[in-house]
């Protein structure tokens, strides 16, 4: 995840042009506004409509563009001889300019949009490669963002309470780290009138407007962000609600509306598909290893049993008779005593194996055994032999065999 951080923060514009595709055309479009509008200024005799945020983006320029219109269609239609001739002309110019500029919003806007589209499809496809679902709750705010998102964070749904998990701030991992804090000290509530608690039960994104004058936004999260516009959308997997999105400051308007929400209520319906599969996964693995535990128990347990000495004795008695010196790995049919005689007949074989020098591995291939088998009958011939490891084993079974009367 670390990498995938850098890299997008060395290069801030890489993914939001999935977005707006077309930043320079973007701000070309911006700059007829400011010229259109100046010149608007000059013909009227009218002060500069600037934005009422005096930040110039496509949604507040559209706007000033449409006051400028509305300016210039009063004029034009004053009962003033003044209009006649030069103005006149003048004023229907510029109104075809207005137009024209918006026009163009118009088709920068779209072309976002369809951007905006395949950019949801990529950050699904991105977060196909995640393993974890603890990764995806680190990667999802990153997505977010890059789909054009100042700010963004997840949340797990616990009861009546969204918790932040995770979140992201371009250019500012101090602000993310303390979203992060203040949304795991105080709960989101999912009360009668909190916004998100509109989103759980209709299970569909929310647009809420002005956050710093609704009272019902969670308090401490839009003073630390100072958040006016934002958009939030359920997590659903499984047919249930487990996580909630928020996103606020699109990147390329400055504002957020309509669009904003069905775009991260799309990422939001994608991820939850993605969460069910890695949630699935992670559920066959755990079972997986638990099969495979429950078969090493099962050998074991069959190996101990086979190996017991009540089949040792159910050998025919001519039989231990017939045995001679011991040979290498050989397993002694004659009784044994001391120590030794507490040993099963495949701890035997384990033993003489250890003083063979040979590891845990070894032991296995040979004896056609699984190595957690060999572990299992090498703790359990130390303890039985009381020795304190292998080297101690392979020392006492020298000494016992040498003594013992039957060699």
């Amino acid at each position: 995840m670390d990498n995938d951080v850098q890299s997008y923060r060395t290069d801030d514009h890489r993914d939001i042009g999935l977005l707006y595709c077309d930043l320079e055309s973007t701000g070309h479009v911006l700059r007829r506004s400011h010229e259109v509008l100046k010149l608007v200024s000059t013909i009227a005799k009218a002060p500069y409509i600037a934005p009422a945020d005096g930040t110039l983006n496509l949604h507040s320029a559209d706007s000033a563009l449409r006051a400028a219109e509305h300016l210039v269609v009063r004029r034009l239609t004053e009962q003033d001889n003044t209009l006649a001739g030069t103005l006149g002309t003048q004023l229907t110019a510029v109104l075809t300019q207005l137009g024209s500029v918006r026009l163009s919003i118009r088709d920068v806007e779209l072309t976002g949009r369809s951007a905006a589209i395949a950019g949801v499809h990529k950050a699904l496809q991105r977060l196909r490669s995640v393993s974890s679902a603890g990764e995806l709750a680190e990667r999802v705010p990153i997505e977010i963002s890059r789909l054009g998102y100042n700010r963004a964070m997840f949340s797990r749904l616990c009861g009546a309470q969204w918790i932040a998990r995770s979140a992201f701030v371009r250019g500012d991992v101090q602000l993310a780290d303390a979203m992060v804090r203040v949304g795991n000290a105080t709960p989101g509530r999912l009360d009668r009138e909190r916004p998100e608690t509109d989103l759980v039960r209709r299970r569909t994104p929310i647009l809420v407007h002005d956050a710093q004058g609704n009272p019902h936004v969670h308090h401490e999260l839009k003073t630390l962000m100072k958040t006016q516009d934002y958009v939030a959308a359920p997590l659903i997997a499984r047919g249930d609600v487990v996580g909630v999105l928020h996103a606020d400051e699109n990147t390329e308007t400055g504002t957020m509306g309509g669009f904003d929400r069905d775009v991260l209520g799309l990422f939001a319906e994608g991820l939850g598909l993605a969460f069910e599969r890695i949630v699935l996964r992670e559920q066959l693995t755990s079972l997986r290893n638990r099969l495979e535990d429950h078969t090493r128990s099962v050998s074991d347990l069959l190996d101990g049993f086979i190996d017991s000495d009540v089949f040792t004795a159910a050998l025919p008695a001519e039989t231990s008779h017939t045995a001679g010196a011991l040979t290498p790995h050989a397993v002694p049919l004659y009784p044994l005593e001391g120590p030794l005689a507490d040993l099963t007949r495949r701890e035997l074989e384990v033993l003489r194996h250890l003083a063979d020098g040979e590891s845990n591995t070894q032991i296995a291939a040979n004896l056609f055994i699984a190595a957690g088998t060999v572990k299992t009958h090498v703790k359990n011939l130390l303890r039985k032999l009381g020795a304190a490891n292998r080297a101690e084993a392979v020392s006492r079974y020298h000494g016992l065999i040498t003594r013992n009367p039957h060699r």
